[in-house]
């Protein structure tokens, strides 16, 4: 019996998407992050390039939501990128999906990145990109209880100088008056403001409830390549930018809607 069509698996998304065994399981603040890409002014034929894209979710949750936006997705592991690409498959957007292996920290692989901009509409390869996003890891090593498997170490535990890697590795690919859009814990606010290039200039803080009444627990950092305007701080909750009913929790951290955690030793076979 054949498998779902695109249009199924479309409107089933984010479910359903291949997860390689052990790796990390994107959860909320994936599409918190895509969500809040999406929104960017951008141009109709924009090209993106997502750090640490992982199985393609935030991606391809972009994609979808934006018909004429074209996606390079970074991935250090192999197995991850090559699930990245497969998801992007399935869905019907290989065309403006491009998966790149590699480290964001490694000048070859970011002129690899640019030369993927040649795979998409109206770019040329080797030119720079008119936003980048990413969720890097951001937990510290010294609390909380590290997973057993690497891929979900390396996914949610970070090293003090990782997102200055990953905010360099953006300010070398973006376009002059081009957006980075970073998801982190709101207790790395300060780290995030921190960590920025000189060139990067924050524009806007968006802290996320996980309902009502709750305290922040996750901030978008947005900042502007060359910018200059005055830092905008706005407040809402994931329920709210996820579409989920008032009663039903927005967790993250790769845990699934409804809030059970993933077991560790759970296969990453599709959701």
């Amino acid at each position: 019996m054949d498998g779902p069509g695109i249009e199924e698996r479309r409107a089933m998304f984010p479910r359903g998407l291949e997860q390689p065994p052990g790796s990390y399981r994107f959860g909320a603040d994936a599409l918190a992050l895509a969500g809040m890409t999406a929104e960017l002014p951008l141009a109709g034929n924009a090209a993106l390039c997502e750090l640490g894209t992982g199985c393609g979710a935030a991606s391809l949750a972009v994609l979808l939501s934006r018909p004429g936006w074209s996606v390079a997705g970074l991935e250090k592991d192999g197995g991850l990128c090559a699930a990245a690409g497969r998801n992007a498959r399935a869905l019907g957007l290989d065309g403006r999906f491009v998966p790149v292996q590699g480290d964001a920290g490694e000048e070859g692989v970011l002129k690899a990145v640019r030369t993927a901009l040649g795979s998409f509409a109206g770019h040329e390869a080797g030119g720079l990109f008119d936003a980048v996003f990413c969720n890097p890891p951001w937990k510290d090593p010294r609390s909380g209880r590290m997973p057993r498997g690497s891929l979900r170490r390396e996914a949610l535990f970070a090293a003090p100088e990782t997102m200055g890697v990953f905010f360099s590795a953006a300010d070398r690919l973006l376009k002059a008056r081009g957006s980075l859009v970073a998801i982190a814990g709101s207790w790395r606010t300060a780290d995030m403001l921190a960590a920025l290039p000189v060139r990067l200039h924050p524009e806007r803080l968006h802290f996320f409830l996980p309902g009502p009444g709750a305290g922040a627990e996750l901030t978008v950092l947005i900042a502007r390549k060359n910018g200059r305007a005055r830092l905008k701080v706005s407040v809402g909750t994931l329920q709210a930018q996820l579409a989920l009913r008032p009663d039903e929790p927005a967790s993250f951290h790769g845990q699934p809607a409804e809030g059970k955690p993933v077991p560790a030793e759970e296969d990453g076979t599709p959701a």
